[in-house]
């Protein structure tokens, strides 16, 4: 009898298997059956086994790809039982991003309950008309004559910074934290019209939170992976994007700014502000609360993690030279007394501060790569694959700005080979087109205020734990170092009082 019942329980389990194998390698000829160069995937995994079991960080995955297919246009790869074709030549990927943007109009969106989880109707996850009414109202956010009335509070911000630090130099500093304290306060009062204390506490409930939005652990990429590939499967579970004392704790604080607002009539040079501005006077489009909310929360969600990774970066590769440091130090203080402070007239005046954060998101982009869907039938451009409403397109930007073809010696950190053209072709950090980031601007002027605070007042350095190179993190979809950056920042004694 027991014999029976193993054979029976070995039936089953022969039969699971065989099932998990069919249901994780339907389509898999997807692309051979278009004609398509392409990687086997591998059932439930795709192509990027590696990645999900910690072993190879995303952008290193792509890296491989690319240099492994480097004379083919494209090619077809499986993001778990998803095909995605993954564009390498830089004219195709222009023309998807500018020219034919109509026919790649959407990002590869993920299945989005938006009842279940209001945070999540935001600009970043919109798709036709409504992104399009949404971009409208956000872009004047980020105009020349917002980012110069609300650069006071990103500079009260940058001082703070310069202070704390003046503080806790003696020590060996971990730059991201730091950093991320700085760029936290800057998008509290910018975006939600509060001050965080982060950079003064590091025990801030915000600042808090704000990491627990970036957790990166194995549950948090498995539960990633879930909601992107296993959109049922996530909702059958009752997964959340985001752990439910985050999303209660950004609502009220939005809620609460809001009443106040409304209440005593104050008005302030922020985000928030120009949302409650558009729900007084737009017709045509029905802010919500809900809307405010969802969006001011995306500001954080894309700006906080990307620019103070930006800033960790920059310094890590200034302080491996002190030359470079130098001219920047000197450019700073040119500009800071020629302007009589570091104000937004200073800041904007630093070309050379400009490239080195131009070249730093060259090198160690924080998002490794950008999607399209294809929403309208039609050839691929410069090419005669007929592409298919819903086809998924991947551009791989961290690999686009390594190639040699476009940088030369693209492994050196030189801020010089932007000296002429700060939007080079082959650059696409903050991608290109009608969905290019809007917050370019608000992010440069951000990480180039941190800098200005820094350069000025201290002389940076490897410490200790410094890393000889940049491992990336595979916990991590944006790009991060896998040993951290430490650094160890000397107070210069000559001291500039407009700084």
């Amino acid at each position: 009898m027991s014999f029976v019942l193993f054979v029976l329980v070995f039936f089953v389990f022969l039969v699971f298997l065989l099932l998990l194998f069919h249901y994780g390698t339907n389509g898999r000829k997807y692309w051979l059956h278009r004609r398509v160069p392409y990687r086997e995937p591998c059932p439930i995994f795709g192509n990027f086994g590696a990645t999900l079991t910690l072993r190879r960080s995303y952008p290193e995955m792509l890296q491989y790809f690319y240099e492994k297919y480097k004379d083919e246009k494209f090619l077809g790869i499986f993001q778990a039982r998803r095909p995605t074709l993954m564009v390498m030549d830089l004219d195709v990927v222009k023309s998807i991003l500018t020219k034919d943007f109509s026919s790649f109009s959407d990002r590869i969106s993920v299945s989005t309950d938006t009842q279940r989880e209001p945070l999540l109707r935001n600009l970043a996850n919109m798709s036709g008309v409504e992104w399009r009414a949404m971009r409208h109202i956000v872009t004047p956010s980020f105009s020349p004559a917002m980012m110069k009335a609300m650069f006071p509070l990103i500079a009260d911000c940058a001082h703070e910074l310069k202070e704390i630090l003046l503080e806790e130099s003696t020590h060996e500093v971990d730059v991201p934290n730091m950093m991320s304290r700085y760029t936290t306060d800057v998008i509290g009062s910018c975006a939600f019209g509060v001050n965080p204390g982060s950079i003064k506490n590091s025990e801030s409930p915000f600042l808090k939170m704000s990491k627990k939005m970036f957790r990166a652990d194995r549950t948090t990429v498995l539960k990633r992976y879930c909601r992107t590939f296993f959109p049922r499967l996530f909702k059958f579970l009752n997964l959340r994007t985001y752990s439910p004392d985050v999303e209660t704790f950004f609502t009220s604080i939005i809620k609460q700014v809001l009443t106040e607002r409304r209440e005593t009539g104050k008005v302030r040079n922020d985000f928030l502000q120009l949302m409650l501005n558009v729900q007084k006077t737009e017709t045509k489009f029905h802010m919500t609360d809900e809307l405010i909310t969802s969006n001011s929360f995306i500001f954080m969600l894309a700006g906080l993690e990307t620019s103070a990774t930006t800033l960790s970066f920059c310094l890590y590769q200034l302080a491996k030279d002190e030359h470079l440091q130098s001219e920047l130090r000197a450019e700073i203080n040119e500009c800071v007394r020629r302007h009589g402070g570091l104000n937004y007239e200073a800041v904007s005046a630093m070309r050379l501060v400009a490239q080195s954060v131009q070249e730093t998101l060259r090198l160690h982009p924080p998002t490794p790569m950008t999607t399209r869907l294809c929403t309208a039938a039609g050839t691929l451009p410069s090419t005669d694959l007929a592409l298919r409403v819903k086809d998924n397109v991947l551009i791989p930007i961290y690999c686009i700005q390594r190639d040699p073809d476009h940088f030369p010696d693209p492994d050196k950190f030189d801020p010089h080979r932007f000296s002429e053209d700060l939007y080079p072709p082959g650059f696409l950090a903050f991608g290109e087109g009608p969905r290019s980031c809007p917050g370019v601007r608000f992010g440069q002027l951000m990480v180039a205020a941190g800098l200005a605070a820094v350069l000025g007042r201290f002389a940076v350095g490897p410490s200790a734990r410094t890393t000889p190179r940049v491992q990336h993190d595979p916990r991590s979809f944006m790009l991060k170092n896998k040993g951290g950056i430490w650094l160890h920042f000397q107070p210069i004694q000559e001291r500039f009082s407009e700084l």
